[in-house]
Formats: structure tokens, C-alpha cells, sequence
């Protein structure tokens, strides 16, 4: 199973990645760490504050992630802003309904 936890800054995106990862043993891929190294590492040229680009650039590289831990079995934890509103668009129907779950934290 593939958990993608999405939502706009300060609403507890990374809070609930660690309760759940604690709880059922899942591991968690933070998409900022992710882009904090690709910006490090000098391999783009975005900064943070680039929020469309990056999800344009980080979204194919967690996509094909993700796609690799269901073919592998493998459960995974995914959280961030940069996973795309329209992001089932990229999974076929049946790997929709059978292996990924996503949540979108709101603030109320």
C-alpha cells in the first residue's frame, strides 16, 4: 500500500507520516527532504520558494518511486506538498483503488 499525505503547508502533513509510520512499522519518504537534497546537491537550480516548478519537477521522480515499491510488494508512506491535485492521473485505475491511498489535510 501506498500513502500519499498532501495538503498546504503547517497542517500536519509530517506529524501524521511519523504517527503512521510508528503505528504500522510503514517507512515515510518526506518530498522535503527530498527536495532539500536535489537543491543542495546543486542537481536543480529551484529553491523552495519555486512551489509550482518543484512539483513539476519532484512529482515524476516520487511517482516512479512510488511505482517501484507496489511492483516490489513494498508499503510506503509519502508525504508533502508537491504531489500534484491531479495525481491519480498517473495510476492506471485498478492500482488506484488496490494500492494507494491518499489524504489531503486541510485546515479548518
Amino acid at each position: 500500500m501506498i500513502i500519499l499525505i498532501t495538503g498546504a503547508t503547517h497542517t500536519g502533513k509530517t506529524a501524521l507520516a511519523q504517527r503512521l509510520m510508528v503505528k504500522y512499522e510503514i517507512p515515510y519518504l518526506s518530498i522535503d527532504h527530498l527536495k532539500m537534497g536535489l537543491i543542495r546537491s546543486g542537481l536543480t537550480s529551484l529553491t523552495p520558494e519555486d512551489d509550482e516548478e518543484l512539483t513539476t519537477y519532484l512529482w515524476p521522480i516520487v511517482r516512479e518511486i512510488s511505482r517501484t515499491a507496489m511492483e516490489n510488494g513494498q508499503n510506503l508512506i509519502i508525504e508533502g506538498c508537491y504531489i500534484p491535485a491531479r495525481w491519480f492521473d498517473d495510476f492506471d485505475n485498478e492500482k488506484r483503488t488496490a494500492e494507494i491511498c491518499c489524504f489531503c489535510l486541510i485546515m479548518s
